[in-house]
This record gives C-alpha cells, structure tokens and sequence, in this order.
C-alpha cells in the first residue's frame, strides 16, 4: 500500500528536479542571449566607424562583372563599395568638375590619358585588369546575311568589306565611349563606297544593342563583352586587338588608400576568374 505512494512520490521529486534543471537551463540560455544582444549592441558603432566607403565609376559593360567583385570585396574587408556605370565621357566630366570619385576603370585611352594631364588621378597606381575585343554583330533575326558573313573565321575586315559590297548600314558609339572610339579608329582604314556608317550621339541614351535589336537588318561595332551573353545578337567577325585594355586608375583624393588596395584586388585571381567568365581577355 505504501509502494504506491512512495513511487508517486519520487516520481514527483524527480519531475521536480527536471523542472528546476529545465529553468536553470531557460534562464541561463536568456542571459547568454542578452550578453550577446548587449555585446552587439555596445560594439555596433565601432564597427561602423571601421567600414570604410569607395566609389567606383566604370563602363556599362563592367556592369556584371564588377558586381560580382565589388560584393565579395565588401564582405571580406568591410569596405561599402559603390559602383556607378556610365560612359567614359560623363565620368570624365564629373571628375573634372569634382564630384566624389576613387577608382575610374575604362579602356577609353583618351579619357585616361586627359585624367593623367590634369594632376587627377595616382600616376603610380594605374592597374591593367582585362582586355576585349572589337567583334562585328547583328540581331539574330536577321535575314538577309550574305554567303560572306555566314563563312566561319571570318576576319573582321573581310566582314567589313562584305557590309560595303552589299550597302547595308553600321552602326556605331559615339566617341565618348570605348567601343565607339575604337569602332572609329579601326573603320579609317577602310575607304567605303556603299556601306552607310551612323555613329550614335552623346544624348541619345538609347544603347546600341537595344538599336540592333529593333532593327534586324542593321549591323554594329562593339565590345565581345558587351555582346557574347546576349540572347537576340550573333556576332559574325571578331578582331583581336592587344591595345582594347582597361585600366583601373586611383583619383588623387583623401581616399587613395582604400583605393590602391581595392585595385589590388582587382587583379587577383579571384577577380581575374569573374573577368574571364564574364568574356573578357585576361593576358
């Protein structure tokens, strides 16, 4: 008779313990949340005020690319990177006119060469990341493509020279952008009968691909880069040309620290790799 009553009640001696274990436990886990809440909470400003800021202007064609590599460098060295895309012309001007501005990469070589004339930009930190190529393309839907332009290995002058031969229109940047003054300098070689060249201007904000696409019949000088991953364009002829190189350059400022260390991550392996999966040429 007494069993019974024993057993009930070292079963409830024993739920008693668990219990108080339990709350032990409960109570211990909040207080070691409450001093990591706390820790956070009292060494949030110091660690804001060791994330440092850099702002990037580079050409559109950087867009993914750099994307990529600013988002990595930002996680592993606690760096806030702001990158603004743009044509060389516009970053040139704002520079000049003193709009805040640490690294400016663009394969534009007269751009950089007027930072370099005027005192702007850390002459001994100039870094050379990746190379394009200038590349002969069209829509997709194009229909009316000579025998010419279907051989493969075709070069990109014998491509050219099929545009002339069969009238068809060009279209080019304008000079303010990379592929444009490349685009220019490589079609004065040329004396051209039939072929019609339309170079774009500085205003119009519409981009040469968007043009190509609306028009199936056109055809246009740009970057590989700006092209290879794009679903409605084919490209017909490309050259491989060693001087289409861009060059990250360090704006002379109060930031030129953090600006020199984020080019050198620019040429590392790692954002070497990013810049040869996004088709550009990297020596």
């Amino acid at each position: 008779m007494f069993l019974p009553i024993l057993i009930q009640a070292e079963q409830k001696c024993l739920r008693c313990k668990i219990k108080y274990i339990c709350t032990r436990f409960v109570k211990k886990i909040k207080l070691l949340l409450w001093l990591i809440f706390f820790s956070l909470l009292v060494n949030k400003p110091c660690n804001a005020n060791n994330v440092r800021n850099l702002i990037v202007y580079a050409e559109p064609n950087l867009f993914v690319a750099l994307t990529k590599i600013a988002r990595i460098y930002s996680q592993n060295y606690a760096v806030n990177v702001a990158v603004n895309f743009n044509s060389s012309l516009d970053f040139i001007n704002e520079i000049d006119s003193g709009e805040p501005a640490d690294i400016f990469i663009s394969a534009h070589p007269i751009w950089v060469e007027t930072l370099r004339q005027k005192g702007l930009i850390d002459v001994y930190n100039v870094g050379y990341i990746a190379n394009d190529e200038l590349v002969l393309v069209t829509s997709k839907n194009n229909k009316d493509l000579s025998a010419k332009l279907l051989k493969k290995n075709i070069t990109l002058e014998q491509a050219i020279l099929a545009l002339d031969e069969n009238k068809n229109n060009l279209i080019i940047d304008h000079e303010g952008t990379s592929s444009g003054i490349f685009a220019k300098n490589f079609l004065q070689n040329f004396t051209f009968e039939n072929l019609s060249i339309f170079t774009k201007v500085n205003e119009d904000r519409n981009s040469l691909i968007r043009d190509l696409k609306n028009d199936n019949s056109a055809y246009g000088l740009l970057f590989e880069s700006q092209v290879r991953k794009n679903k409605d364009l084919q490209i017909l002829a490309n050259k491989k040309d060693k001087n289409i190189f861009y060059r990250a350059l360090v704006i002379a400022g109060d930031n030129m620290e953090v600006a020199r260390e984020f080019l050198k991550f620019l040429k590392n392996p790692q954002a070497q790799k990013i810049f040869k999966e996004n088709n550009f040429v990297i020596n």
